[in-house]
């Protein structure tokens, strides 16, 4: 049961929901409909990177951020926000398939630097049509306006979880 309030909440706002409500339920959180919404779209590219390109959805995102040129370990882990064990179990994985290829830092001994190798490469340019293809579709499901919006309102979100980060 929620509260009256004396004030009329627009229709809709999940804020205002919150304000006065005694039970907050799990479904209007932001915080479950965002993961609910990356859990379908990662369950969805999970399986087609497996059926068309044979690698996880992790690895697919490692070979994603080499595109734009070599990059150390800790760079990806802070890039991607993989944990650590996953992303060295990805890049062990994309080492043994030869589709980069992981050499020592530069005047940084405790760290590694990962390559798009030429295998890597090919497989990203036999998947990358079907990837924009399923980029298109889903945001054509929105206006131009609601995608500026969705993607401001991202944005927004991000920093204001950054803010959160410290809190107990």
């Amino acid at each position: 049961m929620h509260k009256t309030s004396a004030r009329a909440a627009p229709a809709g706002d999940p804020l205002l929901d919150f304000e006065d409500a005694d039970l907050m339920p799990v479904e209007r959180f932001v915080t479950f409909k965002v993961n609910q919404l990356s859990t379908a779209f990662e369950r969805q590219w999970t399986r087609i990177m497996r059926e068309k390109a044979g690698v996880s959805l992790s690895q697919w995102r490692v070979l994603v951020m080499l595109q734009a040129g070599p990059a150390t370990f800790s760079r990806l882990v802070e890039a991607t926000g993989m944990n650590k064990a996953l992303m060295s179990r990805s890049i062990s994985e994309l080492e043994a398939k030869r589709m980069l290829t992981v050499s020592a830092t530069p005047d940084d001994a405790r760290s590694i630097t990962l390559t798009l190798a030429a295998k890597g490469r090919k497989l990203l340019q036999e998947v990358q049509p079907l990837a924009l293809a399923r980029q298109r579709h889903l945001l054509s499901a929105l206006s131009a306006s609601e995608r500026r919006t969705f993607y401001a309102a991202l944005d927004k979100l991000a920093r204001a979880a950054a803010e959160c980060e410290g809190w107990r």
